[in-house]
């Protein structure tokens, strides 16, 4: 479990990069996660609520030409690239495990937890919300929090 938790915090900071260029990353190094459709399975509101925002269509707001550029890490989930599978991207959008953790094994068995956070922190957010953004104009957390997926 342990080992599965560092390979996947060790995924979030590695981008590959050839000649200037960001490279797509093989879903084996994405080990830990489940992305948002296995989370939708048990968290269905919170799911539909979410699959509404921003957050969920953010790889979209980007040209092919910037999706291949190193802005795409705030775009996708997990690896600072995008994942694909049979030139299906896994990772698009800033899914549920970006903000609450890797979720492959609390997917596997509910009961376990481990790795996860129910409130991230505000540098979890700041570190795409910030002056990084060619499009940043401050960002208040406790403002913010409710629009990431706000459930009525």
């Amino acid at each position: 479990m342990l080992t599965k938790l560092l390979a996947a915090a060790l995924a979030l900071g590695i981008s590959t990069f050839v000649g200037g260029t960001l490279q797509q990353t093989d879903p084996s190094a994405s080990a830990g996660y489940a992305w948002a459709g296995a989370c939708q399975k048990c968290h269905e509101p919170i799911y539909e609520a979410w699959s509404r925002t921003k957050h969920a269509k953010a790889l979209d707001r980007l040209s092919s030409a910037e999706q291949e550029k190193d802005c795409v890490g705030c775009h996708v989930t997990g690896p600072k690239s995008r994942v694909l599978e049979s030139k299906k991207v896994l990772n698009t959008g800033v899914q549920c495990e970006a903000c609450h953790g890797a979720a492959a094994a609390h997917a596997a068995d509910p009961q376990v937890r481990t790795g996860l956070v129910r409130k991230p922190p505000s540098s979890t957010c700041e570190e795409c919300h910030s002056s990084r953004s060619p499009h940043f104009k401050g960002f208040w957390y406790d403002a913010m929090t409710g629009l990431s997926h706000h459930v009525s």
